[in-house]
């Protein structure tokens, strides 16, 4: 298997591209050049040569909402399914859901900016392609063009696979979610048997606010209470916790809220913890009767 691509500085979009296809195919070569007929004999061409993954053409493909595809979401948009099947997500649906969320999240900015689109929305995907793009040799360097986009290569793979893994977690927990939503004794409190993502399904499943806080165990054996966002990608509550606990912890914390193993709140106010489920519970019910205040 040969995998072409252009030799020169490198960007994002390709190099995500390619870590694409090197997990389908680990044993693929990696062909960097601008050689028409060094491209021909490659099995897939990408971000070069005219083909239907290099997006460098006034007749740019876009996606329904205006942003025009760049290597890495033609080659996502194409062989995103098979990279999740390899990851164990069986049933076809999950995978499209999986697969959009990591277009919208990753690859939409990453193409935007390569076609000259500089998105406000999400300066962290910005600057994943700068980060990429730092791995260009400078101009006086002398290390090897091809080692440095190896190791851009690394680099953007980890990423993919932090995103992917995540999202197929979320998509693991969301039947917890929805079971706990179903069961809430306090419509406005959320209570989790485990740590697990949550804030994207809950935010689907209550359009019309009820839940202010989510009660969960951490990984350390202490339960945490926090807030729900007003949307996704904002930090502003639905309710933030008490003024009076804003960076508060231990005995402080304890004479002010009153529960006996309270552990600490957050400068914030978007977290707190406690020691055990009845205490987080307690923080949660002192919480949900305070007059609401300005974070």
């Amino acid at each position: 298997m040969k995998i072409g691509t252009h030799h020169g500085k490198f960007h994002a979009d390709e190099v995500f591209a390619v870590a694409i296809l090197r997990k389908l195919y680990p044993d693929a070569r990696i062909v960097r050049t601008r050689n028409k007929s060094v491209l021909a004999q490659c099995d897939l061409v990408v971000d070069v040569g005219g083909g239907p993954y290099d997006h460098h053409s006034v007749q740019k493909v876009h996606r329904p909402n205006g942003i025009p595809y760049a290597a890495a979401g033609l080659i996502w948009r194409d062989f995103g399914d098979r990279f999740l099947e390899a990851l164990g997500v069986e049933r076809e649906e999950d995978r499209a859901l999986v697969s959009s969320n990591i277009d919208d999240k990753l690859f939409q900015a990453i193409d935007a900016i390569d076609n000259g689109i500089d998105l406000e929305r999400d300066m962290r995907i910005k600057g994943i392609s700068e980060l990429v793009g730092s791995f260009n040799p400078p101009w006086n360097s002398q290390e090897d063009e091809n080692r440095a986009f190896e190791r851009a290569l690394d680099f953007a793979t980890q990423i993919l696979m932090n995103y992917a893994n995540h999202e197929i977690s979320r998509l693991q927990a969301t039947e917890i979610v929805k079971a706990a939503y179903a069961a809430r004794k306090e419509p406005a409190l959320l209570v989790l048997p485990t740590c697990c993502p949550w804030t994207e399904t809950l935010l689907e499943i209550d359009p019309a606010g009820e839940v202010l806080y989510v009660a969960f165990p951490d990984k350390t054996g202490q339960y945490r209470l926090q807030v729900v966002p007003k949307g996704p990608g904002t930090f502003e509550a639905r309710k933030p916790l008490p003024s009076e606990w804003a960076g508060k912890e231990g005995e402080e914390l304890v004479s002010i809220c009153g529960v006996e193993d309270a552990v600490f709140c957050h400068p914030a106010r978007f977290i707190a913890g406690a020691e055990s489920l009845d205490g987080i519970l307690q923080m949660a019910e002192e919480a949900l009767a305070a007059e609401p205040s300005n974070p």
